[in-house]
């Protein structure tokens, strides 16, 4: 099906998923693979990984620590350390294996895929993330990251992150999460083609499919002096603000789920003709 075919269908689909059920029995025996970048004993993933079980067999490959903001870094020239661990999470049903990983998240995934699973999974899952990754904030993401390395495989595969707040609920993100895995399973993505969901910290207004907002957030140093007196700079992040409600960005602050299908292929053709015509030697 050509891109902009699905992309008109897709959206039709994802507009009406709070009124869907999860999926069908065939879809529950479906092979899940989930990772985060919060580190394996994130609420984020539990809550994941709960939604998910209704659907298949969830096997979870996560970093044993905290690696947010490292992007697509990868672990090498150090040894992966793996643990199978007991489920964090109790479900219904016989659990998948857990394993614990030193390893940046895209590392996580790609050991899990080349290495740990005896089977190639339906789909794989990132998150869900503290803190969203709305705009530009997407080429920063571990969550994103390990979504990606799926991808390159030709996998589909799902980034779930949720707005930082006070309290936290990642019950209703974790809720729409299962339903839009249920249609990703059904309908598959086309190739190479992950989605990245943010979810809202106000009440959930519905789903939008958006582009992503080219808005970068703001970076800030505080210079700061510490007790010995030396001086160091502490970062302090504001994640990024577009008024384009049609943008993941603007659409998240105003209480709607966002899906933006992102590619692999980052290719600029448009450039690519114009640097031709440079006549490099």
């Amino acid at each position: 099906m050509p891109r902009k075919a699905w992309l008109g269908a897709t959206l039709v689909a994802f507009a009406t998923l709070a009124t869907l059920a999860p999926g069908s029995e065939s879809e529950r025996r479906a092979r899940i693979l989930l990772a985060n970048d919060d580190g394996i004993s994130a609420p984020g993933l539990a809550a994941a990984y709960v939604e998910l079980a209704k659907l298949g067999e969830v096997t979870v490959a996560a970093p044993s620590t905290n690696q947010s903001g490292v992007g697509h870094g990868i672990t090498y020239s150090e040894p992966i350390f793996v643990e199978t661990i007991d489920p964090l999470v109790r479900v219904e049903g016989a659990p998948g294996p857990w394993y614990q990983i030193a390893a940046r998240p895209a590392t996580c995934v790609r050991l899990a895929l080349s290495t740990l699973l005896h089977t190639r999974p339906d789909l794989v899952v990132s998150g869900i993330n503290r803190g969203d990754n709305a705009g530009l904030a997407l080429y920063v993401s571990g969550t994103v990251a390990a979504a990606r390395e799926a991808a390159f495989d030709g996998i589909p595969a799902i980034a779930a992150s949720l707005v930082d707040s006070p309290g936290m609920d990642y019950a209703p993100a974790a809720a729409v999460l299962g339903r839009i895995a249920a249609e990703v399973l059904r309908r598959g993505l086309p190739p190479r083609t992950l989605l990245s969901v943010n979810f809202p910290a106000l009440e959930i207004r519905g789903v939008k499919v958006v582009r992503h907002s080219l808005r970068l957030g703001m970076d800030r140093y505080e210079r700061r002096e510490s007790p010995r007196g030396r001086l160091y700079f502490w970062n302090v992040w504001d994640p990024p603000a577009d008024p384009d409600p049609e943008t993941d960005a603007g659409a998240l602050a105003l209480g709607w789920v966002t899906v933006t299908p992102l590619r692999i292929d980052a290719n600029d053709e448009s450039a690519i003709r114009v640097l031709r015509g440079w006549e490099l030697r």
